[in-house]
Parts: structure tokens; sequence; C-alpha cells
């Protein structure tokens, strides 16, 4: 009991709030060598959506990349229908790249949607698009009426 009053007082102070949202699958995850992570924040319509990554190798790990993209995200409703994608107005450079991540080191993507004119249930899906080491993870949101 003490850990569970704990538990939310941490996240009271720290101003979180439990995740409203539908049940939606984890995703794919990533590979053993990420530790990795999928947030969403929800401040009235703004939706900022965050992947972080953690090589939690003992040894340098190189995310190789086809383009100059490194990661994506999507919000689509709670039925499936995709309602914005990040990458959907932007163009990459098609050049060969790559992000070194030392032993414990991370990084943190981020995208900011505004979903004015939503409300309801949905489910965000982040990817970051590496090659040989690819994260997708998948959580579900609430937009208030």
């Amino acid at each position: 009991m003490a850990v569970k009053w704990m538990a939310a007082a941490i996240m009271v102070a720290l101003g979180c709030t439990p995740r409203a949202g539908p049940e939606v699958d984890a995703g794919s995850g990533s590979p053993p060598e990420l530790g990795s992570s999928m947030n969403v924040r929800v401040v009235a319509d703004t939706v900022v959506l965050e992947i972080h990554v953690t090589n939690v190798a003992d040894s340098p790990v190189s995310l190789e990349f086809t383009s100059a993209q490194r990661y994506d995200f999507e919000v689509a409703s709670a039925s499936g229908v995709v309602v914005w994608r990040w990458s959907a107005a932007r163009s990459f450079a098609q050049m060969l790249g790559s992000e070194d991540l030392q032993a414990g080191e991370s990084r943190r993507y981020m995208a900011t949607w505004h979903g004015e004119g939503h409300e309801g249930d949905f489910v965000a899906t982040g990817w970051v698009v590496s090659s040989n080491y690819p994260v997708e993870l998948r959580t579900g949101f609430r937009l208030p009426e």
C-alpha cells in the first residue's frame, strides 16, 4: 500500500497523469541491444510524442539509416484510420548515414501533433527507422472533448 501511495505521489510531483486511452499492442519493440520507451504527453489539443532509445549493450552500437530520416511518428484513430504522420509533409535526402551510441548512451526523438478538431481515443506509433536496429513502439492516448 505504501509503495502504491509513494508511486502516485511521485507521479503527481512530476506532473504526470496516467494515460487514458485504448488498450493497444506495444508494437514490435526494439532489438536486445537497445532499451526503448515511448511517451505521449497531451496538453489540451497538443500531443508531444517521444521515443527514447539507450544502448544497453557493453559495446558501441551504430544505427544505420538509408536516408536522412531517423524517426517517424503516426497517430491513428482507435478504429485504425491514420489522422497524422510526421513524415508525410517532409522530404529526406537519399543518403546513407549512421548514429553511433556508446555503451549507456541515449537518443531522444520527438515530434508534436496539433490535434485540434479531434477528440477521443487514438493510437500513437513511433519508429526509429534504422535498417539494422529498427524500433517500433505503440501506445494509446485520449484527446479530451
